[in-house]
């Protein structure tokens, strides 16, 4: 039997070694738990940051992408497409051309005849007088879409077309529609005859494919309206606001031709624009139509008109602007102008006179034909003229034509070596104005590494040399042509 002694002993040992072993085990114990605590923690930031980024990086590469901004750096994609209106704006009616305005005491003063909108100089503009700026492309979210676009073609689905029987298919398409006076002669179906010429091709646009690009060209004597200032997607909605831009023209013989005029061509142009032979008026602007559409990169171009050819000369400007340096004008000249005018004030003097006691003497049968021409325009009557305005077919018995106005002298020219310096050379003829055609668009399409388009064309009831015209401009494009031989039934 161990003593007492030697009991306590032996107990104080081992609670010595049992403390050493509890000691480490202690430690080992509590720090055990920490690491684990971390460990979990760890792996949970770390899930955390995968789902965060692989979540990004698939909205990301879902997300619709455009390569450009809009203007101010705000994203195309959020660039609202604004409509253009759903009404057509209200135009003003012509008053009858068989009634002259009364003259006043004082002879007008000296006035250009040539139309600088066309770019021609005339002898008494200075050759440094630029055009008038014509109403500026429409604006909105449609043009913020398609600002920094250049007019470049996507790559969209291609669309059959088949365009009063000429078939074609393209994946930026242009439309351009002829609404000249000439297209609401009598014998082209006149008002409703262009209707339905407006309802097929509205059926045309509505057979797009929504991955197709289009737009619409309406040009005129006056200039050209675009739908939209660069092709758009033809979804269902810019379909409906393409068939409203199309509603609005040429809806009776007074509401005709083009009404914004907002295209302004910003490419190199085919030349000068001249007034048509024999009567100095310009009859249509089919230049405008297609440089709209070469602007807008179109790979196909499809064209309803009666197939008027502008009548385009060489541009000489920049060489007369040179050579009018040292132009002057002779005083013989000067004084030889100076007579005509004196004399044509007498005349015009004269003319003022006769043409009041005129209206004085046939005041009761003027007033009769305004009031039957008012009733002609009420009830929708009235022949278009191309040229001359709206024909009322009223016939007044008893009625003389009323005095003509004297032609005003034009003014002396500024003279180099004795000779007039002109701003526009040679004019082209068919041939010569559809090869100016082909070197324009091969540039323009060129610059921008696109492929050069196709032009199709159709003659509405055209004439024989006009349609030789638009047969050789398809045929020398890549294109078809067809003729329309009678109006266009509803």
């Amino acid at each position: 039997m161990e003593s007492p002694v030697q009991e306590i002993k032996e107990k104080k040992q081992a609670d010595s070694k049992k403390g050493a072993k509890g000691g480490v085990g202690g430690v080992l114990e509590k720090y055990k738990s920490l690491f684990g605590g971390s460990l979990v923690l760890a792996v949970a930031v770390h899930l955390l940051l995968l789902i965060g980024f692989g979540s990004y990086t698939l909205f990301k590469g879902s997300a619709p992408r455009m390569p450009f901004t809009s203007e101010g750096g705000v994203p195309a994609e959020d660039a609202g497409m604004e409509a253009p209106p759903d009404e057509a704006p209200e135009m003003v009616e012509e008053t009858s051309n068989e009634s002259s305005p009364t003259p006043s005491e004082t002879a007008p003063a000296e006035m250009d005849t040539v139309l600088a909108v066309a770019g021609a100089v005339s002898p008494s503009m200075s050759f440094n007088a630029a055009p008038p700026v014509l109403a500026p492309a429409m604006a909105g979210g449609a043009q913020k879409l398609m600002s920094k676009s250049g007019g470049a073609r996507s790559g969209g689905r291609a669309s059959a077309v088949n365009f009063f029987g000429v078939k074609g298919e393209g994946t930026n398409v242009y439309f351009v529609m002829d609404v000249s006076d000439s297209m609401l002669e009598v014998d082209r179906g006149a008002v409703p005859g262009f209707a339905a010429v407006k309802n097929n091709l509205k059926q045309m646009i509505r057979s797009l494919d929504e991955g197709t690009r289009f737009n619409v060209v309406a040009y005129g004597a006056s200039g050209a309206d675009l739908f939209q200032p660069a092709s758009v997607p033809a979804t269902g909605e810019m379909k409906k606001q393409a068939e409203t831009f199309i509603a609005q023209y040429n809806l009776s013989s007074e509401k005709k031709g083009t009404l914004k005029n907002n295209y302004r061509p910003k490419i190199e142009e085919f030349g000068l624009i001249r007034g048509d032979k024999g009567t100095g008026q310009i009859t249509t602007r089919l230049d405008l139509g297609l440089l709209a559409s070469f602007e807008g990169l179109a790979d196909t171009i499809f064209l309803i008109s009666d197939g008027k050819a502008p009548v385009i000369a060489e541009d000489n400007r920049e060489e007369a602007t040179k050579a009018m340096k040292g132009a002057e004008i002779s005083d013989q000249d000067r004084a030889k102008y100076e007579k005509e005018i004196a004399a044509w004030r007498e005349e015009y003097k004269k003319y003022t006179e006769e043409l009041k006691a005129y209206r004085t003497r046939y005041k009761d049968l003027l007033l009769e034909r305004d009031r039957k021409i008012a009733e002609a325009k009420a009830r929708g009557q009235g022949k278009v003229v191309e040229g001359k305005g709206v024909d009322y077919g009223v016939k007044m018995p008893g009625l003389p034509p009323e005095p003509k106005a004297p032609d005003q002298p034009k003014p002396p020219t500024a003279k180099v070596g004795g000779k007039v310096v002109s701003s526009a050379g040679k004019e082209y003829d068919t041939s010569a104005l559809i090869q100016r055609i082909k070197e324009v668009y091969n540039r323009e399409y060129k610059k921008k590494d696109a492929p050069t388009p196709s032009i199709h064309t159709v003659g509405y009831m055209s004439k024989p040399n006009e349609t030789k015209f638009l047969q050789d401009l398809a045929a020398k494009n890549n294109g078809k042509f067809t003729r329309i031989t009678a109006p266009i039934q509803q």
